[in-house]
Order: structure tokens, then C-alpha cells, then sequence
């Protein structure tokens, strides 16, 4: 496997900042030489992630991108998630151009968390300029499929000349639309469009390692074991993906849906209680030295929605 340098993309603000401490400590944790660009769209995240001496990782502001792709300007009054979701093909853009030496550069969204190294993943994916990971529906949430065939929340784009066309091409698309709601073409706000990425592409690669982006929505369908570590298939379970996850009014961690099957005790016991514990641990941290940090980004509580686990003190 090469030895140049990978780089990580993700964004975030104040309100989603102590999940994204601990994805980027993960990535730190399990792909050391990696770059990692944290794009902090406000200036209380930036701050505090200013704090965190960490010279792999790289900081960028809104300002930063807004100077690097100026017609982001022009999207500000898409709403928040619209807005901050329409920058997923800048960052990897703006990382390539100020370290033209990365050999490829992977989006992950800031719920997501390495359990283990990305090298089996990487050695999968091989020399193809393009990987995406399907979300692989469990039969229970298969009518999602309309929101796109792969989940943009983990994507890979070696620096070559097909992935380069891919991030621009996307870019443009994404800066002329990229709403949170279905359209008739399969457009879904950043995530419809890759769906037909395999056909519009060479070289694009379908992720199919089990560890890999394994959600709520998919985990249904896998079988986990978990003795020193957690296998997903027989396979070490690599990158969750925390989507949905909120904390109501009492302290109580939630899941919008939730669908684990068979899975249910190893699930929340070996995945979500050590993540969730790290969430706050590093929420506390973060608010000893930022006493004015905005809480947590939280979800509308359903009638009904499944507790995950916790309060955690």
C-alpha cells in the first residue's frame, strides 16, 4: 500500500463540536500520518479546536472556504443543514489545492467513529479513483433507498485526474441545488447525486467491507461479535456511523429509528456505550474551558423514540 499522505474532510459547528472531537481523535487514534482538515463554521468551534495542538490537523474557517469557492456566498439562505451540506465537495477541493502531495482525501461526517485501522479498507479499495459505501438497507428501512443508493456520510476520491472531475462536477451541483427534501430525479440534498456516480465515472469502487460505515440503518442485517474487539461478518468493525442520535431534556440519549435485531446487546454495549461516554467526557472538557459553548445539537424528541442508553454520568 502507497505511503503518501491521506487526508480526512469533515465540518461541524459549536453545537455538533464534542462529536467531533472524538471523530477526529479516532481518525488520529487509527490513521496517524493522516491529514485532517476541520472546516468549524463558527467562531466558538474554531476557538476551541484551536486549543487542541495537534499539527496534523489542519483548521479552516468558513471564511477560508468562502475565499476559496466565493458563489457559497450565494447559498447562505439555504437553511443551516442545506448550507453546511452544500460545502461537502469544496473541503476536499480546498484540501487538494493547499496540498497538492495528498493522495486521496476521504470525507467522513463528524458522527462517525473509527473503531479500529482503515487499512483493510484501503487495501480493498485498491488503485480505484472513486469509493463509495452503500447503505446496504436492512429490510425494515428499505423504502429509505429513495434517499440515495450510497451514504454520503464516508466517501474516497483518490487525487487523480477521474476523482478530480468528480469533486468539481459535484461542487457544481451542489451549489445549484442541495435541499433537504426528495425531488423526482433522485436529487436528495448532497447525497441523491452519487447514486449515479457508477455509471457517470470510471474506477468508482462500492465499499464492501462490513465494518465500514456500518449505521442503524444496515447493522439489522449484519452479524456482530465482540470479544477483545467488535467483527462485523467475521471482519473488524472499522467506522460507525452515529446518525439520528440526540439527547432530550433529560439527559436521555435517543435514536430518531433504530433497528439492530439480533445485534441489540452487543450494539449498545461494545458501540454505543463507549462512544457515548466519550461524547461526554469530551462535552465537559470542552465546556471547563468554553463555559459559553451552545449545547449540543438535539433532535425533535418522537413520541415514542427508542432510548439508546444512558443518562451517562
Amino acid at each position: 500500500m502507497s505511503t503518501a499522505p491521506r487526508a480526512y474532510v469533515t465540518y461541524f459547528d459549536e453545537r455538533y463540536l464534542p462529536f467531533a472531537v472524538v471523530m477526529l481523535r479516532s481518525v488520529r487514534r487509527h490513521d496517524r500520518d493522516a491529514l485532517v482538515f476541520a472546516l468549524c463554521f463558527d467562531e466558538p468551534s474554531l476557538a476551541a479546536m484551536s486549543a487542541i495542538a495537534d499539527s496534523r490537523i489542519v483548521l479552516v474557517s468558513a471564511d477560508d472556504l468562502l475565499a476559496f469557492e466565493p458563489r457559497l456566498g450565494a447559498c447562505r439562505a439555504r437553511t443551516r443543514g442545506a448550507f453546511y451540506a452544500t460545502h461537502k465537495p469544496v473541503l476536499p477541493l480546498f484540501a487538494l489545492a493547499r496540498h497538492p502531495e495528498i493522495e486521496a482525501v476521504i470525507h467522513m461526517d463528524a458522527d462517525c467513529c473509527f473503531f479500529a485501522s482503515p487499512a483493510p479498507l484501503f487495501e480493498e479499495i485498491g488503485e480505484a479513483s472513486i469509493a463509495l459505501s452503500p447503505h446496504d438497507f436492512s429490510p425494515v428501512f428499505e423504502e429509505l433507498i429513495v434517499c440515495g443508493r450510497f451514504n454520503a456520510g464516508f466517501i474516497y476520491w483518490r487525487h487523480d485526474a477521474v476523482a478530480l472531475r468528480c469533486l468539481q462536477e459535484y461542487r457544481e451541483d451542489c451549489l445549484t441545488w442541495c435541499e433537504p427534501h426528495l425531488e423526482p430525479d433522485g436529487r436528495f440534498m448532497n447525497q441523491g447525486y452519487l447514486t449515479g456516480w457508477p455509471d457517470r465515472y470510471s474506477g468508482v469502487h462500492v465499499i464492501q467491507h462490513p465494518g465500514v460505515n456500518l449505521a442503524y440503518w444496515n447493522i439489522a442485517r449484519r452479524q456482530l461479535s465482540a470479544r477483545w474487539r467488535v467483527r462485523v461478518d467475521g471482519s473488524p468493525l472499522i467506522c460507525y456511523h452515529f446518525s439520528g442520535l440526540f439527547r432530550d431534556a433529560n439527559g436521555i440519549w435517543r435514536g430518531a429509528r433504530r433497528e439492530f435485531g439480533p445485534n441489540l446487546a452487543i450494539a449498545l454495549d461494545r458501540i454505543y456505550a463507549p462512544y457515548l461516554k466519550q461524547v461526554e467526557r469530551t462535552d465537559r472538557s470542552l465546556r471547563r474551558r468554553n463555559p459559553g459553548l451552545a449545547p449540543l445539537e438535539s433532535g425533535w424528541a418522537r413520541e415514542g423514540a427508542p432510548v439508546v442508553r444512558g443518562p451517562w454520568l
